[in-house]
């Protein structure tokens, strides 16, 4: 079974996006990908050459909590790594005249 990710950070990317980050999960048997989540639903499968992923379709002004979990390559997840937190910005309106 593979040991849980490490170094996980989110930070918002927009006022609907935060980009999740984490290290590479040790794995006897080799890691065949990762699952993100969000709170406890899962919301992304990622290959096991990536170590990061945007989250999308979030609200404006809304703190999320997210967690990964490695997949090994005979299918078994691994503990789900430390909670981060990120909150998304407020949606920016344009007031400004058309051009």
């Amino acid at each position: 079974m593979p040991g849980a990710p490490t170094g996980v950070t989110a930070a918002a990317g927009s006022a609907t996006s935060v980009h999740v980050m984490w290290n590479a999960a040790p794995a006897a048997s080799g890691v065949a990908g990762y699952e993100v989540y969000r709170g406890g639903t899962k919301v992304r499968d990622v290959p096991a050459s990536e170590h990061m992923v945007d989250v999308t379709r979030l609200s404006p002004s809304t703190t999320y909590v997210f967690t990964v979990r490695a997949r090994d390559t005979d299918g078994r997840l691994g503990p789900r790594s430390r909670s981060v937190r990120a909150t998304t910005p407020s949606a920016v309106t344009d007031h400004s005249a058309p051009s």
